[in-house]
């Protein structure tokens, strides 16, 4: 089993959990241990079924990405590789407290289950904190008493966003000029780095369009769907006839996936995640509103599966919720287009050569120019907003 790459930022991630034990059978699919990426923890099935037989990165150890981190046989006496203990040697390892614990089976006093969750090495003040080996060398970098943080991290473990946090509340000491300076967090900086390769490398356009959603407004009242769900069906069942908008470009090539999986913007306190709904152009509204509201909640909850955050081809950002009425939002790499959402809202149009008040929002499609030109970006939205003043969702 490798550690993999859930993101385009990732380069290592940190083990927070194993929810299997070695010497356990593990089914293909069954939820085998959770990660810390800069963006958020995730959990990451097995790819394959068969025994847990050695687990190399213990739980808070950090790996590189495409790390071999633990080893699934297929039967529990398969003979493992010769260098099986050493394959993880590199992966810094949680010290065992100094006072006894309970054995395991068969080990000497103090010893623990070959699986089992490793408690942390004290601080350096004595106290015996649960934290990450990142959170505890910043508490150091930033003068902070870790043991004086309460952890928002899985069975209160602090994290380097809490020590962070800490570091800055109630208040940084000011300076001369009335400034207070706070370092960034993992995931701002991500978001950061992000953007600026999205802007640097991605020549892209804009183009807008009004949409009176009169009939779209009817179709989710009646399924119990958002604004957010109607165009998102949109969107996705407009790519089916307009494949330049869900390709990509990667090493020089243009590449077009057949999947229609459309990625949802939402916003957390400290940035974004951006959740996927696979196959989106071949599920129903109903279905749809309610994966949606699925990825939310783990997004929020910091439990998105690794595969929910990969392969989308486009990204609804919904920013109507907070009153704004249009904007232009940056295209998130390597996809080609996203789509801002303003906020619905009554306004007057001309219907039939009289003044009517109909529900609106204004859609702005932002688009990679190297993937596709003004036409093609515009009979895309044109067929966005026809689809939702038609209620053909």
């Amino acid at each position: 089993m490798i550690l993999p790459k859930l993101g385009l930022t990732m380069d290592e991630g940190r083990i927070v959990a194993w929810h299997k034990r070695e010497g356990e059978a593990v089914a293909r699919g069954d939820v085998l241990f959770e990660v810390e990426t800069d963006k958020a923890t995730m959990e990451v099935e097995s790819a394959t079924a068969g025994i847990l037989r050695k687990i190399l990165y213990d739980a808070d150890a950090t790996a590189p990405v495409a790390t071999v981190i633990a080893l699934i046989t297929d039967t529990a006496d398969e003979p493992l590789p010769a260098d099986a203990v050493t394959l993880g040697a590199a992966a810094p390892k949680p010290s065992l407290r100094a006072d006894p614990q309970p054995r395991s089976a068969g080990g000497p006093p103090g010893a623990r289950g070959p699986s089992e969750p490793q408690p942390l090495a004290p601080s350096s003040d004595g106290d015996r904190v649960r934290s990450s080996p990142a959170a505890r060398k910043r508490a150091q970098e930033l003068g902070v008493a870790i043991a004086a943080i309460s952890g928002t991290g899985p069975g209160g473990r602090v994290t380097l966003e809490d020590v962070e946090g800490a570091a800055t509340a109630p208040a940084s000491p000011a300076t001369s000029g009335g400034e207070r300076r706070e370092p960034l967090s993992r995931m701002r900086r991500a978001i950061g780095e992000r953007m600026t390769q999205s802007v640097r490398d991605q020549p892209q356009f804009s183009i807008s369009r009004d949409v009176d959603m009169t009939a779209a407004n009817e179709k989710r009242s009646q399924m119990g769907a958002s604004y957010t769900d109607v165009i998102v069906a949109a969107c996705a069942k407009a790519l089916r006839d307009h494949p330049r908008l869900r390709a990509r470009i990667d090493e020089g090539s243009l590449v077009t996936p057949d999947a229609i999986n459309v990625g949802i913007a939402v916003a957390l306190d400290d940035g974004l995640l951006v959740p996927v709904i696979g196959d989106a152009d071949r599920k129903g509204l109903g279905e749809l509103a309610r994966e949606r509201e699925d990825l939310e909640r783990a997004a929020r909850s910091g439990k998105l599966r690794a595969d929910a955050v990969a392969g989308a081809v486009v990204t609804v950002s919904n920013l109507g919720t907070l009153g704004v009425d249009r904007f232009t939002a940056i295209v998130n790499p390597p996809e080609a287009a996203i789509i801002a959402v303003g906020r619905v809202s009554d306004r007057v149009v001309a219907k039939g050569g009289s003044p009517a008040v109909r529900p609106v929002v204004t859609l702005t499609l932002s688009v990679d120019h190297r993937v596709a030109d003004g036409a093609t970006a515009a009979r895309y939205l044109s067929a966005v907003a026809d689809r939702l003043e038609r209620g053909d969702l």
